[in-house]
């Protein structure tokens, strides 16, 4: 073989065997982290039953599969059991903090003998982060299926798509951003009128928000801490197609020092009238407040986007424009 053949062909097969040598390594590293976070959860009271753990891939990605997983919490952690027919997870060879993981077409999750029994055609997640701090999250679900498993109520049936990515900032914000497609509601477990107002069947919901002071809650998962903190839920867009609710709303809410609700959120209704009637038949709305709410909903400002009408919270207050609705508590410590 000519020399100026065999030169690049020695480079390239001393390359590949280098990348051979660090997926090799790479695949061992994987394989002792697994194990190592198994026993870490054995030693904790988990127990973690599963079919051989596979890790293949080779040469393009780094991919972690099992089959039949089932994992079992003791008593003083809730005694839950979670399953899943299958689960597999990827990644670049050059990026172990970037994992696209999938799960199987079956996910059960019982406690105390009632839980959820989720079916669904696809199932992925998107998950990164840095210094063993995940940091950017993200899914979506097709043709998902709810059934309840027990006697557990089950008020959503069906979801054609989800839709989720949330990710913290430098500021420690997190940004909370979901979408659903066609919502299918069990009409036996929502209110009669609302379902004869609105129906059974939610077109899309869409929520745009974002949680400051993301890591004090995270941390100490108490609400009390998280608003002393200066903790502020900012909704930055939020719409919903119910039958004929049509509303769309903004707005930002915290926790005063009574750690009571404390806000305002703008909503935007295409029928408000529907709205106030639905509320006044459910019983949500006493019947004094039931002719100064139809009022508000007549005469608020109108365009061709909907009717403008504030949803505020002060002072241990609901109003319904200047209509109050009713009263609300501390709901934290």
């Amino acid at each position: 073989m000519p020399k100026r053949f065999a030169i690049p062909l020695l480079a390239i097969l001393i390359v590949l065997g280098l990348y051979s040598a660090y997926w090799v390594y790479a695949r061992s590293e994987i394989v002792r982290y697994v194990e190592a976070w198994e026993a870490a959860q054995i030693e904790a009271g988990f127990s973690i039953d599963r079919n051989d753990l596979r890790v293949g891939g080779y040469p393009y990605r780094f991919s972690v599969s099992a089959e039949n997983v089932v994992m079992r919490a003791p008593e003083i952690d809730g005694g839950w059991v979670l399953e899943l027919n299958a689960f597999e997870a990827n990644a670049m060879p050059y990026d172990f903090s970037h994992w696209i993981i999938s799960l199987g077409d079956t996910v059960r999750f019982q406690q105390g003998g009632q839980g959820l029994a989720l079916t669904t055609e696809n199932a992925r997640f998107s998950v990164s982060g840095a210094d063993g701090v995940t940091q950017r999250i993200g899914s979506q679900i097709t043709n998902l299926q709810i059934e309840s498993l027990g006697s557990a109520p089950v008020s959503v049936t069906d979801v054609e798509a989800l839709r989720l990515s949330a990710a913290t900032g430098e500021s420690g914000d997190m940004a909370i951003r979901l979408q659903l497609d066609g919502v299918q509601l069990a009409a036996e477990q929502i209110d009669p009128v609302l379902a004869g107002s609105f129906g059974d069947h939610i077109t899309q919901l869409q929520a745009d928000f974002v949680i400051s002071q993301w890591p004090e809650l995270a941390r100490s998962s108490d609400l009390g801490t998280w608003a002393r903190a200066g903790g502020v839920y900012s909704l930055r867009e939020f719409h919903i197609g119910w039958g004929r609710l049509n509303m769309d709303a903004e707005g930002e809410m915290g926790l005063d020092e009574a750690l009571r609700p404390t806000g305002r959120i703008s909503l935007n209704i295409l029928d408000p009238e529907a709205v106030v009637d639905a509320m006044i038949e459910s019983g949500a709305i006493s019947e004094e407040n039931s002719g100064a709410l139809r009022l508000v909903a007549q005469s608020a400002p109108r365009s061709d986007a909907g009717t403008a009408i504030p949803l505020s919270f002060r002072n241990g207050g609901v109003y319904f424009g200047p209509v109050r609705l009713g009263e609300t508590g501390s709901i934290a410590r």
